[in-house]
């Protein structure tokens, strides 16, 4: 295993340090000694192939899963400054450790998931305010609701109408309301699941706006992915998971798409076809080699 490099940035305080994680379930070994350090205002990418660990990594840190060994430990995010810094610079961090959910949440820690937690039949508003409601008496005050919604969506930049159906809502709408949850109940350490996935490339484009508004802002973002052309445009460092391990810290402007791939595989890779064959050799591909997928009369009955 490749020993990670510290943290790049001289003096940079850390949001979150993760040490020797392992977890498993049953006889699947998830994360095996994982260890994870990110820095306070930065987009951090969390890369690998499917199964790597990094999404039960991130769910360790959110409180959804306890570790069966390691460490986890945040700064105080709501309230590091003048009153949270060593002289030295490096953040206070206190561990965490087994935390619940509901700890996690209040301590300014977010995750948005790749499926969604929504509940379709409810307003925008009420999605994001669930739980913590403004009230008028005992019933919800929802022109309070809204108008809370409107005025986050209009400063964080995630532009969605407060008085909509989430079910009314395209998948990129959608993905801004699970923003809009996390940052509502204070949020400054926000995780991001396989964003992209469902979006369509103007959505990307909105998106990484929304996380270099957060960033500026002072926010932390883990972006969990395996796209690297993603990786290379949005995130300021990078760490690379394998078989459930850390293998590599990376900061973004000193590596190349081939470094990373590398590094999640454990071998040299080839990231396109040769172009270089021309259409004739990508004719004959196509005629002789046999096919590994063939669909037909593929009938989907669904409105998205």
């Amino acid at each position: 295993m490749t020993t990670p490099p510290p943290d790049a940035r001289s003096g940079a305080s850390l949001a979150i340090r993760m040490r020797d994680i392992v977890k498993t379930f049953g006889s699947v070994v998830a994360n095996r000694g994982a260890s994870l350090e990110v820095a306070r205002g930065e987009i951090h990418a969390l890369v690998g192939e499917n199964g790597a660990g990094k999404s039960t990594l991130m769910r360790i840190l959110s409180g959804m899963y306890a570790p069966d060994a390691g460490s986890v430990e945040i700064a105080d995010v709501r309230t590091a400054g003048s009153t949270g810094v060593r002289e030295s610079g490096t953040a206070l961090l206190r561990d965490v450790t087994g935390w619940s959910t509901a700890e996690a949440i209040d301590a300014g820690v977010g995750m948005v998931h790749q499926h969604f937690m929504l509940v379709p039949p409810l307003t925008v508003a009420e999605n994001v305010v669930l739980g913590r409601e403004p009230k008028s008496g005992v019933q919800l005050d929802r022109r309070a609701a809204e108008r809370a919604v409107q005025e986050l969506a209009g400063k964080s930049g995630l532009a969605v109408p407060a008085d909509r159906r989430v079910a009314e809502l395209s998948v990129g709408e959608a993905q801004r309301v699970e923003i809009l949850k996390a940052l509502y109940r204070g949020a400054r350490i926000l995780v991001l699941d396989e964003p992209t996935a469902v979006l369509s490339p103007p959505e990307v484009r909105q998106l990484w706006e929304v996380l270099r508004r957060l960033r500026a802002d002072g926010g932390t973002i883990v972006l969990i992915t395996h796209k690297l052309d993603e990786v290379m445009e949005i995130s300021d460092s990078i760490t690379v998971m394998r078989a459930g391990e850390t293998v590599a810290r990376l900061r973004t402007s000193a590596t190349t798409p081939k470094d990373i791939a590398r590094a999640m595989v454990g071998r040299d890779v080839a990231l396109a076809l040769d172009a270089a064959r021309g259409p004739a050799a990508a004719s004959s591909l196509a005629t002789n080699a046999p096919a590994l997928l063939e669909l037909r009369n593929v009938r989907v009955d669904s409105p998205r």
